[in-house]
């Protein structure tokens, strides 16, 4: 005669009961295996960090165009200011100047950037040379637009669809533009975006962000950035892949 379990009963029957635990046992361990599986196969974070509201004060030379940038003897940081606004309104005047100021520090990699404080920026020198920029040629490259401050720190990871939106308002705000493309070696590498001789491409390249994007430009050094000079006629939005 077989076993059944009326509900109202203090205890199932011990075959019942066993049987039961042995299946509830076999889906507990069964969801703990899917979920170490879908961890796993997530790409991991990447090594940045935005150290908010710690400032720290920083010395070095201005540069406004194509995107306000601190020289330091510790290396060159891009500049933006807080929330989802650059820093042009912050610098006016300060041109190839030597300046204080204070910022917070974000970083990814090999870039670094400042959100700064307001009203932090003074004057310590006069005009500065900031050195040359070298032209490494015209290159095409596959990658995709971000906005440089959430990609380089502030939000994890910074990139793709799911950030499309807070991408459009940083970009539409005057943060810098950023290309994030691979090199030879494999390495995500970022390149500074801008127009034919470095002018500002913000407003005009907000329907590609965070599309896979084909490029055909001019490549430039300065300092330690590297700057893709293209004009958005030349960008090529590429097949997603399903």
């Amino acid at each position: 005669m077989s076993e059944f379990y009326v509900g109202y009963q203090p205890k199932a029957p011990r075959r019942l009961g066993r049987f039961v635990g042995r299946v509830a046992a076999a889906l507990i361990g069964l969801s703990v295996g899917v979920s170490l599986v879908l961890v796993s196969a997530q790409s991991p974070f990447a090594d940045s960090k935005f150290n908010y509201l710690r400032y720290t004060d920083q010395e070095g030379v201005l540069i406004r165009e194509p995107y306000p940038t601190l020289l330091t003897r510790e290396g060159d940081f891009l500049i933006v200011g807080p929330g989802k606004h650059g820093a042009d309104s912050l610098v006016q005047g300060l041109n190839l100047r030597r300046v204080r100021l204070k910022g917070s520090l974000i970083h990814r990699g090999q870039d670094s950037m400042l959100e700064i404080l307001p009203g932090s920026v003074h004057p310590t020198g006069g005009p500065v040379d900031p050195g040359p920029t070298t032209s490494l040629g015209p290159l095409t490259l596959a990658g995709e637009i971000v906005d440089s401050k959430c990609y380089l720190g502030v939000m994890n990871p910074g990139s793709g669809k799911i950030h499309r939106d807070c991408a459009v308002r940083c970009i539409s705000g005057g943060i810098p533009p950023a290309f994030i493309v691979k090199d030879s070696m494999g390495r995500l590498r970022t390149l500074l975006l801008t127009g034919a001789g470095g002018r500002k491409l913000n407003l005009e390249v907000l329907d590609l962000v965070a599309e896979p994007v084909r490029i055909s430009g001019q490549l430039f050094r300065s300092g330690e950035r590297l700057i893709l000079q293209a004009e958005p006629s030349d960008f090529r939005r590429l097949p997603t892949r399903e």
